[in-house]
């Protein structure tokens, strides 16, 4: 190995056994905001900035001030100029791949999790690859992979909508949801109507990267023709600088747009994605006599699976780094209408109700059915929200002893009792009050007194 693999890293390692390699950001009592970061052989690196509460945390090695002088100025020259990014998007290794039929018409990216094969833009395709490196990491933050030699799954991405319903369900099927994820096959199809945006996004990469090359062959040039000329020099390098700011903007720009047209398709793909991650590399789908038998504790409830993955769809990507954490505006506001009374009469699903939900309550097929579906959905949101980022319950020893329960047959109420160490009356009265309190940044506000009433 060379020297450019040479990295040396802050390392937390969590109560349930997870260690993280990375960078500390910001130290207080309450915790740490670290930025973990992640350089797989051959493919882009991946940084995921998390607060990690000192509660969640065994133990923690801090590098010497000279290494992390020395990390923070590799992750920098990762990305001097903001052409890093793209530089390494366009590394990626993408091979031709037949698609319905059409020999070489899609390119193919593979990693240990997930292979992507996409009918897309060589645009759409580049961001998809790195943006789903990036999610399959925040997966691991939250639940370690217990099953890591799982099969990696299939992500079929289809650019135009005729293509998405030939794979999903033919030409003459109707498709009612934009992204499917098929556990028998272990496959996600997800489509996207981008054809036209694609194309020009590419044609304008080409473009930025063709005055990219441009420049480098430039500045090399004015380094030999001025080299000794210091002041000469100077001047020319702050043209090329100018430039390639210029260039940059223009691409960020580029970035901006595919990032508004793409942020529902992104969104599917996160949510379906932790659907496929958990049931392949962590909780695997087990008869109630192999859980008794000691043989895994069996797949995640449905409520908790589809809370889980509400809160990876919401994950937001700044830059170069993709952020988990703070709760979705619009569901947190619609969840605290419910609370207050403002929304359906009916409210929150009752949390033993939601506890003993089975499929049904989470399958819209027709338009009567919406609003039950989505106030379980909303409901199963705000629970994991708690659970995950206030009690800090997912993933534990005891977590685990929930999941055995429910899935060798015992009852969810009192399984849940146990995990969160109290009874269910008073859990949903605590949950309550948190989720009134939660602000939109992820902070919760202080309690309010009789006094302040």
């Amino acid at each position: 190995m060379g020297a450019e693999s040479a990295w040396v890293y802050d390392e937390v390692t969590l109560t349930n056994g997870y260690r993280m390699q990375g960078m500390i950001l910001k130290e207080s009592p309450a915790g740490i905001e670290f930025q973990v970061i992640r350089r797989p052989p051959g493919r882009p690196t991946v940084t995921l900035t998390t607060f990690i509460a000192a509660r969640e945390m065994s133990k923690v090695r801090r590098l010497a001030a000279a290494d992390r002088a020395a990390l923070k100025a590799k992750l920098a020259g990762l990305d001097l100029t903001g052409a890093g990014a793209r530089k390494r998007m366009e590394a990626l290794a993408l091979t031709p791949t037949d698609w319905l039929g059409r020999p070489g018409a899609a390119q193919r990216y593979e990693s240990e999790q997930f292979v992507l094969v996409s009918g897309a833009a060589d645009e759409v395709t580049r961001r998809a690859a790195v943006r789903l490196e990036q999610i399959y990491a925040a997966f691991a933050r939250v639940l370690p992979p217990r099953r890591p030699a799982g099969r990696p799954t299939t992500v079929l991405l289809a650019g135009r909508p005729a293509d998405y319903e030939a794979l999903v369900c033919g030409p003459a099927g109707r498709v009612l949801n934009p992204a499917v994820y098929d556990p028998r096959r272990n496959r996600i199809v997800c489509g996207t109507d981008l054809a036209r945006l694609g194309a020009e996004l590419t044609a304008t990469q080409k473009k930025h990267a063709a005055e990219w090359a441009r420049l480098d062959r430039y500045e090399a040039d004015i380094r030999q023709l001025y080299k000794g000329r210091a002041a000469d020099l100077e001047r020319f390098e702050e043209i090329v600088r100018r430039e390639r700011r210029r260039v940059y903007l223009a691409d960020h720009a580029n970035g901006r747009k595919f990032d508004e047209a793409t942020r529902r398709l992104f969104a599917l793909l996160y949510h379906e994605a932790f659907h496929a991650y958990t049931a392949t590399f962590v909780y695997p789908p087990l008869s109630a006599a192999d859980v008794r038998a000691g043989q895994g504790t069996g797949e995640l409830p449905r409520w908790l699976n589809e809370g889980l993955a509400q809160l990876f769809e919401g994950a937001v990507v700044e830059g170069t780094e993709l952020r988990v954490g703070p709760p979705d505006a619009k569901r947190l506001e619609a969840a605290q209408d419910l609370l207050r009374g403002m929304g359906s009469p009916a409210g929150l699903v009752p949390l033993a109700d939601l506890l003993r939900a089975g499929k049904d309550s989470f399958l819209t097929v027709h338009a009567d059915q919406r609003s039950v579906a989505d106030r379980a959905y909303l409901t199963s949101w705000a629970l994991t929200y708690w659970l995950t980022f206030d009690k800090q319950a997912v993933g534990t020893g005891a977590f685990e002893e929930y999941l055995a329960a429910v899935n060798s047959g015992g009852d969810p109420v009192a399984a849940f009792e146990k995990w969160i160490g109290t009874d269910a009356r008073s859990a949903e009265k605590e949950w309550h009050d948190y989720l009134r309190r939660l602000r939109v940044d992820g902070s919760v506000a202080p309690p309010v007194g009789p006094k302040g009433r």
